[in-house]
């Protein structure tokens, strides 16, 4: 007995301990816990969706913005609270119609199978990002019908909306569903651009319905901040105009990218892949090329997954994204490395014999002829493969390695977009002699476009390597600056005095002759090609035609600051004679040509023409009609024109060219001075492949005119590669034929 009244006792001396323990760690330790227990019970929350700040190119157009949206919502247990069977019923009909009949991919039984599901809940959604004009139609006809206000009801939300479509897409990226940034600037600054939401706390009962209380606490919602990019979307227009005809008329298999950036402060002032995607439609597949593949798949599952790999692949930036072997653009980096070092100087000679052996291994030029004996400006000019061999052998392993990682080849640009790839280059502990030699003329090492750009800025910019970047500030609501972005000196690479070296022997790549396929009448350019052969590539379909055609080309040469590269994957076109057209000179040339042609003007640098480019000039053809034929011809002739009267009347009825046209001095007008008289035709002769002098008198005899365009057209040794008119086409003599020459060769 004694016992059980001690063990007793000890029970009730323990029980007041655990209850007032208890108690205090309910009201103290966990009060916190079991408070938002309570208030998650007694209150409800509504959540105010912040405004996703807009991107912004550097003159304030718009490129991403967002507007309100609406979601549509149901209150199943308003609908199934009308006591009227009847009118409940016409309720659910009605509102099953209106919905189907408004919006895409909902049926009438979706409505009524949410409305059952839900029958106990206020809420039950049914589509999002709904337009106003769409909401505004479906509530003023369900008002019509009289189904009762609130069954159905809207949220605010917000949908992002990109006014330029498709440019520069692969640079803006896009949100996902829940409206974070996951491709592009909407990604790497999504921290920035997504704001934070608010919400309304307000009391509710025990069923979950609001009871109205002027006390709710709102927390408004912080809009996200804007983003002005460093792009230009005029120069972005040009840039993506002239990649596209570059990828479309080389029948490009693996797509195209250019960058132009500020070779002094890593601005990115465009940057572009082709084919891209629209930004709106982002599912859809861009390219003819992928819409014939996935055409060619009848198996489901198959197609599936192909469009999901090609769906992904136009999603990628390739200028930043993929990696590629330079080709000869990288000996601009063997070069200039091998001046700073003084291995060479601009009188080295080397002999080129068409092949060097290197560890016993035959390793050939890229053309068929022997360059012989040259310099190193005349190397760089022929873009002689043993020479910068010999090059990059003098310079040796471990200097060749120490310029890769000056120049950041070994490491990412850090350019502030998501997805940059590293590149892979030559371990100078692990490889040879041929390893070396291969690196030096660029067929090694595989690197990314942003990569090849800054490197190469930094060769011609004074020696000075600066972080790339593509936003220019960020700003807050109110107009406020949050961040700006400027100049990121990483370290010089090379003196001042090399690189002097180096534009100097760059633009004497372009103007050489009178004109390579990058020249440009009135302006000093620099420039480089590159021809790479895809040697993993080949191997693994069994095949020798892949290859990457590029160049790489600044303004203006003796003070740079534009600096852009064109680069082609996989070219498949061929020339009239069936051969394939490849090189980065005759593919990517123009391209940064037709670029610079219309940035440079824009950008306030106009053309300053020399003596001779001034004697070899176009004039633009007068206006003759009207007048006395032997006066019309004798002002033809002041102006270096000559002419042909057809007729036997006195006065000019009818001129051919027209006036304001273009022709090469010793063009010939044709005058007619008969109106009834009939108009002489001609046939288009074909003239590719012919040189100037050739095109010229073959025009000539043909009673046609020509216009030469810029590029390799004053240079003797170019062909024609292209002509305004078919061959065979029939048009009026006097007719002017535009024709565009091109020198084949890797310069």
């Amino acid at each position: 007995m004694k016992k059980k009244i001690t063990g007793i006792a000890a029970v009730m001396l323990v029980l007041p301990v655990f209850i007032v323990g208890t108690m205090y760690n309910i009201a103290v330790t966990k009060a916190s816990e079991y408070q938002a227990m309570a208030n998650d019970t007694q209150f409800g929350s509504t959540i105010v969706n912040a405004n996703r700040g807009a991107i912004l190119d550097v003159n304030g157009k718009i490129l991403a913005q967002s507007a309100t949206v609406y979601n549509i919502v149901l209150d199943p247990k308003l609908l199934y609270d009308i006591d009227d069977e009847a009118v409940r019923e016409k309720a659910l009909q009605n509102t099953a119609m209106v919905l189907s009949e408004e919006l895409a991919d909902v049926q009438p039984e979706d409505i009524t199978a949410l409305f059952e599901k839900y029958a106990k809940y206020h809420w039950a959604s049914v589509a999002k990002k709904i337009e106003k004009p769409t909401v505004d139609k479906i509530l003023s006809r369900l008002q019509e019908l009289e189904v009762k206000s609130g069954i159905v009801y809207t949220e605010l939300d917000t949908k992002r909306y990109y006014p330029q479509g498709e440019a520069a897409a692969a640079v803006i990226g896009f949100t996902n569903y829940d409206g974070d940034g996951i491709y592009g600037i909407e990604k790497y600054y999504n921290s920035y651009l997504k704001g934070v939401n608010g919400k309304i706390v307000s009391a509710q009962d025990a069923n979950g319905n609001v009871m109205p209380y002027k006390n709710d606490k709102i927390y408004d919602a912080q809009d996200g901040n804007s983003i002005y990019l460093t792009i230009d979307m005029n120069l972005q227009y040009y840039c993506e105009k002239y990649l596209e005809e570059q990828v479309m008329t080389n029948k490009a298999r693996n797509r195209g990218s250019a960058v132009m950036m500020n070779c002094n402060t890593g601005e990115i002032l465009a940057m572009a892949t082709t084919p891209g995607f629209d930004l709106n439609d982002r599912n859809a597949i861009f390219s003819p090329a992928d819409l014939e593949i996935l055409a060619a798949i009848s198996d489901e599952e198959e197609y599936d997954e192909t469009y999901a790999v090609l769906r992904e692949k136009q999603w990628k930036n390739k200028a930043i994204t993929e990696i590629y072997n330079p080709g000869s653009v990288f000996k601009v980096v063997t070069g200039s490395a091998a001046l700073e070092e003084k291995v060479i100087d601009l009188h080295s000679t080397f002999n080129c014999t068409g092949e060097l052996i290197v560890g016993g291994l035959e390793m050939n030029c890229w053309s068929s002829r022997a360059h012989g004996t040259q310099d190193f400006q005349t190397a760089m000019r022929n873009s002689c493969n043993p020479v910068f061999m010999q090059i990059g052998l003098r310079l040796g392993a471990e200097k060749f390695n120490k310029y890769l990682t000056a120049y950041g080849f070994t490491e990412k640009t850090g350019i502030d977009l998501p997805g940059e790839s590293d590149g892979i280059t030559f371990d100078v502990t692990t490889g040879g002699p041929v390893e070396l030699a291969a690196s030096s003329f660029g067929q090694t090492n595989k690197i990314t476009p942003i990569q090849m750009i800054t490197a190469y800025a930094a060769v011609i910019n004074g020696g000075y390597l600066v972080t790339p970047h593509i936003a220019s500030q960020i700003v807050d609501s109110d107009g406020n600056i949050v961040k700006s972005f400027g100049t990121t000196v990483k370290r010089q690479v090379i003196s001042e005095e090399t690189s002097a070296i180096m534009r100097e022997v760059l633009e004497n790549v372009v103007n050489v002759n009178s004109g390579s396929n990058a020249y440009i009448k009135g302006y000093a350019i620099g420039g480089k090609s590159g021809t790479s052969e895809k040697l993993e590539e080949n191997l693994a379909e069994g095949r020798d035609d892949l290859y990457v055609s590029s160049y790489c080309g600044f303004a203006p040469a003796d003070d740079p600051e534009i600096i852009c590269i064109v680069m082609v994957d996989e070219p498949m076109a061929t020339d009239q004679y069936g051969a394939q057209i490849y090189y980065g000179s005759l593919i990517a040339a123009p391209g940064v040509a037709g670029i610079f042609k219309e940035a440079l003007p824009y950008l306030g640098y106009y053309p300053e023409y020399t003596e001779e480019e001034l004697a070899s000039m176009d004039i633009t053809v007068p206006s003759l009609e009207g007048q006395i034929a032997v006066t019309a011809s004798s002002t033809a002739e002041s102006l270096g024109l000559k002419t042909e009267i057809i007729g036997k009347g006195s006065t000019v009825m009818m001129q051919v060219p027209a006036s304001g046209s273009s022709l090469p001095r010793g063009g010939k007008i044709i005058l007619y001075t008969e109106d009834d008289i009939a108009e002489e035709f001609t046939k288009v002769p074909d003239v590719r492949g012919l040189a100037p002098a050739a095109v010229n008198e073959t025009l000539t005899n043909a009673d046609l005119n020509l216009m030469m365009g810029d590029g390799a057209s004053q240079n003797p040794n170019s062909t024609a590669s292209s002509q305004n008119y078919e061959p065979g086409t029939t048009v009026p003599s006097g007719t002017i034929i535009e024709v565009y020459f091109t020198v084949k060769d890797e310069g």
